[in-house]
């Protein structure tokens, strides 16, 4: 194929259409879904983590650059950062399920930077990603499937319906661009964290979960733990599994059924990392990254599928019966 061929195809791809919907869309929910589960559970201590008793971590924040975006959340007015701490946790929400994201992720993203700019002790990887792929996101269309704007628009709703203020292969290659640098963006952590941990001895010798497992401070469910000591094998495969689907992760993904199975294993890696060493954000962030590998036609299968079963039949019967055109005195809900 000549050089010119290839641009083609390669322009057409990124104009033509928005691709991979159905995967942005679960992206968003498993984003929004981690970002709540950090700044919900910490609500108590929100002063002290992020607020006016954490000053104590003010003269590293300002070594290292972080007061930015210290206007929206000052420390030294305890009134203002609740409201717009508060405030956050509502744009999260609305985020989540999907109600105008066009608007709702760029000051979403502003005050996610703005808390984390309030205490740099606090941050992880996960974080990190957060911060790097929700710069990406604004120019992605999230909520075209699994959000209230699509269930507004499916019944109508005007109001919903997204309006043209941009030519449409501008929108689409902003979307598709998007999607370029959030996969590009995760196979540079999974490369780089396979690099560094073949540097080591513990991953080549099939001994480093043994060990991870045994970090007292990440212990969410010791007894856990405890059980999948005692699998000397389980640990050995399981760590050599790891290892390698990261690092190859690049190559696997030229191969179909090798990138399936990569998938699978990398979602069931970081569901254990949650699970057993607690890092919940961290973990919804990698799998809901890993996600946007996964065609739409893929999700229309495991959407149909899940149409098939009796409880998804019951649900639609229930939420049809739900629908405003349906609802009158003479057929009330029951």
């Amino acid at each position: 194929m000549k050089l010119n061929e290839l641009v083609d195809r390669w322009l057409r791809w990124l104009t033509g259409a928005q691709h991979n919907l159905r995967s942005f869309a679960v992206l968003r929910i498993l984003f929004g879904i981690g970002l709540l589960l950090t700044v919900v559970p910490s609500i108590p201590d929100r002063s002290m983590i992020w607020g006016a008793a954490s000053f104590w971590v003010d003269p590293e924040a300002k070594r290292r650059g972080y007061f930015t975006f210290d206007l929206l959340l000052p420390k030294d007015n305890p009134l203002v950062f609740d409201i717009v701490f508060f405030a956050m946790i509502a744009v999260i929400v609305l985020f989540t399920i999907g109600f105008r994201t066009r608007l709702v992720t760029p000051v979403m993203l502003i005050l996610i930077v703005s808390l984390q700019s309030n205490n740099g002790y606090v941050l992880n990887g996960g974080d990190t990603l957060y911060r790097v792929t929700l710069l990406f996101l604004v120019f992605a269309n999230l909520n075209e499937h699994y959000s209230l704007d699509a269930w507004l628009r499916k019944r109508g709703s005007r109001a919903t319906r997204p309006r043209r203020w941009m030519p449409e292969h501008i929108s689409n290659a902003a979307h598709n661009a998007a999607l370029v640098l959030c996969c590009f963006q995760i196979i540079v952590v999974y490369t780089v964290s396979g690099v560094w941990k073949l540097t080591g001895d513990e991953w080549p010798a099939g001994t480093a979960l043994f060990y991870s497992l045994r970090i007292d401070a990440f212990m969410a469910y010791p007894a856990i733990n405890e059980l999948l000591w005692q699998s000397s094998l389980l640990i050995y495969v399981a760590t050599f599994v790891a290892l390698w689907c990261q690092t190859l992760f690049p190559i696997a993904l030229l191969w179909r059924p090798a990138r399936i199975f990569v998938l699978i294993a990398l979602v069931f890696m970081h569901s254990g990392i949650g699970i057993l060493l607690g890092l919940w954000p961290f973990s919804l962030a990698m799998i809901a990254l890993d996600m946007l590998f996964i065609r739409d036609s893929t999700w229309e299968r495991i959407s149909s599928s899940l149409r098939s079963t009796r409880l998804w039949g019951r649900a639609a019967e229930y939420a049809e019966r739900l629908t405003p055109s349906k609802l009158s005195p003479a057929n009330p809900v029951s």
